[in-house]
């Protein structure tokens, strides 16, 4: 019986060990037996869509858990591979740690879409663009935003408001 017992558990740790993420960070049963690597390696990814012999992702709120909604206001950063958001009222004098900053999911030109968001206009780096925001939005429950850079990522529902700030130099940065 006992040999049973530890056969079992070994097979059990085997299909669903290592993890991929949290188990618990997903919306559907589906995506979070495939956050287990060995069943990934068989049935894929979490929240991975198979079309056409490409991988799709969603990242969205309808297969992450993401937070209940809430308002959040401060300083949005946007510049090329990057969407920095801030709480807080002030564009700050150095770049904001990726770790410590969540990445917010906005597209600028429904603000003002007359600036080409990511022309370096034959700089040495490109521009960023800062905005005071007001928004309901949705936190995800961990790292997402380029590359998996940013500690989390917000997901705006709702702008209130958004000011166009003086930029920061983006030499300096």
């Amino acid at each position: 019986m006992r040999i049973a017992l530890v056969i079992t558990m070994c097979l059990v740790i085997a299909i669903f060990w290592p993890w991929l993420g949290n188990p618990f960070n997903y919306m559907h049963l589906k995506d979070s037996v495939r956050t287990s690597i060995p069943i990934a390696l068989i049935f894929g990814e979490p929240c991975a869509t198979y079309k056409d012999g490409t991988i799709e992702y969603d990242i969205s709120p309808a297969c992450y858990r993401f937070e209940k909604p809430k308002r959040f206001k401060g300083i949005w950063l946007y510049e090329f591979e990057g969407s920095t958001f801030l709480e807080g009222t002030s564009v700050p004098r150095t770049r904001p740690s990726y770790h410590d900053a969540p990445w917010l999911m906005y597209d600028p030109a429904t603000i003002d879409p007359k600036p080409d968001y990511n022309d370096a206009k034959g700089g040495s780096c490109y521009p960023i663009h800062a905005f005071e925001v007001d928004f309901i939005g949705q936190r995800s429950p961990d790292g997402q935003g380029h590359i998996g850079l940013f500690g989390s990522e917000i997901w705006v529902r709702k702008m209130l408001s958004a000011k166009p700030l003086p930029a920061p130099n983006c030499e300096s940065y």
